[in-house]
Order: structure tokens, then sequence, then C-alpha cells
């Protein structure tokens, strides 16, 4: 599991659950960061996190611009009357939502599907594909209203932009 000088990976993990467990945020959130913490003890998910240049990271920033982006292109064209001082608040609201959506529920999806499509070469694509969907899909039992819809969208963006950048990745 933890090999060699990792200090810093242990003293960081310890500071990040003790500052989770002490807060006063919702039970399921804390135990969701904290098994996110605890999965990067594991040399495996490390491996896959940050291969080819942080690629899973940077795909989670590229689909949270990427729907924020068409969000903000989508309410203009509703209501063309955009206002600097409100509306900006709250495209910044939503790339922060966004943002904390694909870091926290995004890239573990992605690294489990990633993890399962591996033994399938030949349906690889189908099989992260409906991974992805399906998982953005069972946020509906979480918030059957926006929240859904929100995470099918940047379920979708995320694969694509993900299955786009493992191809430029791979080619050079």
């Amino acid at each position: 599991m933890i090999k060699g000088n990792s200090y810093i990976l242990v003293f960081s993990m310890a500071v990040l659950l003790t500052i989770v467990l002490v807060s006063t945020t919702p039970i399921i959130i804390k135990t969701l960061l904290a098994f996110i913490t605890i999965a990067f003890v594991f040399p495996v998910i490390r491996k896959l996190m940050f291969k080819d240049k942080f690629r899973k990271i940077k795909v989670a920033c590229y689909s949270s611009v990427t729907f924020t982006i068409g969000l903000f292109l989508v309410s203009i064209f509703e209501a063309p009357s955009f206002k600097w001082d409100g509306d900006f608040l709250i495209i910044m609201v939503v790339l922060f939502y966004s943002l904390l959506g694909n870091f926290l529920y995004g890239l573990p999806v992605s690294l489990i599907a990633e993890f399962i499509s591996m033994k399938f070469s030949n349906i690889r694509f189908w099989i992260s594909g409906f991974i992805h969907i399906g998982f953005g899909l069972a946020t509906y039992f979480i918030d059957p209203g926006g929240l859904f819809i929100s995470a099918v969208i940047c379920s979708i963006i995320f694969f694509a932009l993900d299955e786009i950048t493992k191809l430029y990745s791979t080619s050079y």
C-alpha cells in the first residue's frame, strides 16, 4: 500500500480526514470524502489518476467549463438581457458546483469505468460510456429535479472529453 518515503501523503490524508470528520458537513458527504481520501492510499488509484499528465483531472476541469459555458449560452438565447452584476455570479456558482460534482462524483466514476472497461478491449468504449452515463442517471435517486438533468449532461460531456483526450494522448 504505502511504500518508501510517503510521510507527506499520510500526513495530508490524516489532516484532510480530520477536517472532514470535524466539520458540520452532512454525513453522506463526509463518507464520500473519506472514501475518496482513503482511495489515494492505493497505488493503483494514484496511478490511474495521475497518468497521461493528469488527464482525468484535466477532463474534470474541461467538462465543468464546457457545461458552464453551454448553460450560459442557453440562458443567453433564452433571455438575452445579460447583466454582469448578478448573472456573472450565477455563472461562477454553476462553475463551482459543476467542478465540485465532477471532482467528487465524476472522477471516481471515471476511474471505476476505466478500471472495469480495461478488461473488455473489444467493447471498452461502450462499457465505459454505459458506466459514465449510468452513474449520471443514478443521481435521479438523490435529486429527481434539476440535479438529475445536470448530472446526466455532465456525465455525457465527461465521457466524451475523456475519450477524446484518451485518443489524443495515445496518438503521441
